[in-house]
């Protein structure tokens, strides 16, 4: 399917899932004392925002960023804050939304959530692995190829299997369990010429001029930890083939000792307040630790209120004295658009107070 019928898809499951076309600015009543622009993306994941906005009763408009005239301070004035969502889709979406977004910031002053260094991270496997070992934090190591006859004495030296992994590309779409040396061969080959493409994408955009492998961790699930400001939600993937990420086997799950104070820790290296980690079990006496941080992500996708519920739905926060308090409900609702915004108006409330 190209970009452009995805493009047409995507917009017609968000028009469905919020009954009907969506007004580029909010036409009801206000509840709160802010206001917000939203950033309109591709593949439509901005409706996730739209319909948080209806529910918390925050006036919005719509923001289109990819227009030519763009760069005008007047078209982001006037906005407490403005919420984005990066579409990666095409390989040219990723710097469009880089370079504006970072304008937005860094020129006009405007308040981005999620903020312009987690989104900097959003859908870029080299980004996270960089991050990741600049940072200490336990990880399968990564290798990053620019130059071709570095990757060949890589794909000679290595033990196998090792995993490679296009850029950009979600639910396992770009990852391959690489079992030879003549398969990673043919694949630093194809990197290095015509591109690699992860499954599903437009077969004519392709990522050409670098490769990226990853150590193989053999592991039955995943974690998948979401922190939103102090609140942090737990799910698990179950392995199907040979991933669990895309899967689909996915439910929540009661985090194990020490898995949320890991998170906080990493989290907390960058400052963030809106955060997805998905960990791998670390092998069984792995000097690196319990865990191992395998991919990060500051947004995801949307699931059901009603789909695999159970006990363990619900957030947990961490108490004054270092005891984690576990608050069951759920508090997913479009994709963490309205936990997030929620923070945001609890701040901007404690802010006017403060100055009263």
């Amino acid at each position: 399917m190209t970009t452009q019928r995805k493009a047409a898809e995507c917009r017609r499951l968000a028009e469905e899932s919020y009954g009907g076309r969506i007004p580029e600015e909010s036409d009801y009543p206000s509840r709160v004392g802010v206001r917000v622009g939203i950033i309109k993306d591709h593949m439509w994941y901005f409706v996730h925002n739209v319909k948080a906005c209806r529910e918390l009763g925050i006036p919005y408009r719509l923001i289109d960023i990819t227009r030519d005239d763009w760069n005008r301070r007047s078209f982001y004035e006037g906005y407490n804050a403005i919420l984005a969502w990066p579409s990666v889709n095409h390989s040219s979406w990723k710097p469009l939304f880089d370079e504006r977004l970072h304008i937005l910031v860094a020129h006009y002053g405007v308040r981005l959530i999620p903020r312009i260094d987690e989104l900097w991270l959003q859908d870029s496997k080299r980004r996270v692995a960089y991050w990741l070992e600049s940072h200490g934090v336990p990880a399968p190591r990564s290798w990053v190829f620019y130059d071709r006859e570095r990757a060949m004495e890589f794909a000679d030296e290595t033990d196998y299997p090792v995993v490679c992994k296009t850029d950009t590309g979600a639910a396992s779409a770009g990852v391959t369990i690489v079992r030879s040396r003549r398969m990673a061969r043919r694949l630093i080959r194809k990197a290095f010429g015509r591109g690699l493409s992860a499954r599903g994408s437009d077969s004519n955009d392709r990522q050409v001029g670098s490769v990226l492998f990853q150590e193989y961790i053999h592991h039955d699930f995943e974690w998948r930890v979401a922190r939103i400001g102090p609140y942090y939600l737990c799910r698990r993937k179950t392995r199907v083939g040979d991933y669990a990420s895309g899967s689909g086997a996915i439910g929540w799950a009661t985090p194990p000792p020490g898995m949320l104070d890991f998170v906080r820790e990493v989290t907390e290296r960058g400052r963030f307040s809106s955060m997805v980690l998905d960990l791998f079990d670390a092998p069984a006496g792995d000097p690196r630790g319990q865990y191992l941080v395998n991919e990060m992500q500051c947004l995801v996708g949307a699931i059901k209120q009603e789909s695999n519920m159970n006990e363990a739905t619900g957030r947990w926060s961490l108490g004054e004295h270092g005891d984690w308090s576990f608050e069951p409900g759920f508090f997913y609702q479009n994709a963490c658009a309205n936990l997030r915004l929620g923070l945001f108006l609890s701040e901007q409330e404690a802010g006017g107070r403060a100055h009263q």
